[in-house]
């Protein structure tokens, strides 16, 4: 029995890679269509040894947003941008953000090399987030984690240094990171 007193001392938190999903889960919520990780492995059928074993790409993550979507029959639609688009420049990007924040009909979902976002050479990978508000003045944006105890629930980051991050090409896939993007359908 003394090996159960250690446990009920100890914090678990379930070590899988599942910020994606997580994202997902965050951001249909906060479009008002509730939906846990659970919702979305069930949903989807998506085989769970795919978030663990090797994470998801940003096109393997859209395409379970789509399938949810779909499968959920939601008033979403879902689009995918790549930031190795040459069309996708900081500018763009800035005008993105800025616009994002003051619609409530859609959410944004940024993957991202952390040891850019982060500044911090000892972190590495991808991670998926939600951008949750940015601020001109300082040309900060403002993070929901979907990973609070490791980066905390909510963080600021210069907006040239997301779209670096944004643009760092994911080895996985070969191509640059980047941000998927669900909106409520209009009712026109």
């Amino acid at each position: 029995m003394k090996d159960f007193d250690n446990i009920q001392l100890a914090e678990f938190q379930q070590p899988i890679r599942c910020c994606n999903v997580t994202a997902l889960a965050y951001a249909m919520t906060s479009l008002g269509f509730t939906a846990t990780v659970d919702d979305i492995f069930y949903v989807t059928k998506l085989p769970i040894a795919s978030v663990l074993d090797d994470g998801m790409t940003l096109a393997e993550t859209y395409d379970t947003c789509v399938k949810y979507v779909e499968n959920a029959n939601l008033p979403l639609t879902v689009n995918l941008e790549y930031f190795d688009n040459p069309s996708m420049t900081m500018e763009k990007f800035t005008d993105i953000v800025e616009k994002a924040v003051v619609d409530a009909n859609d959410i944004h979902i940024l993957n991202f090399n952390t040891k850019i976002a982060h500044n911090n050479p000892n972190l590495e990978g991808g991670h998926f987030s939600l951008l949750a508000d940015y601020n001109p003045s300082s040309q900060e944006i403002m993070i929901a984690d979907t990973n609070p105890k490791r980066y905390t629930r909510f963080w600021k980051c210069p907006i040239d240094r997301m779209y670096k991050a944004c643009v760092d090409k994911d080895s996985a896939c070969d191509r640059s990171r980047g941000m998927i993007i669900l909106q409520k359908a209009s009712l026109n």
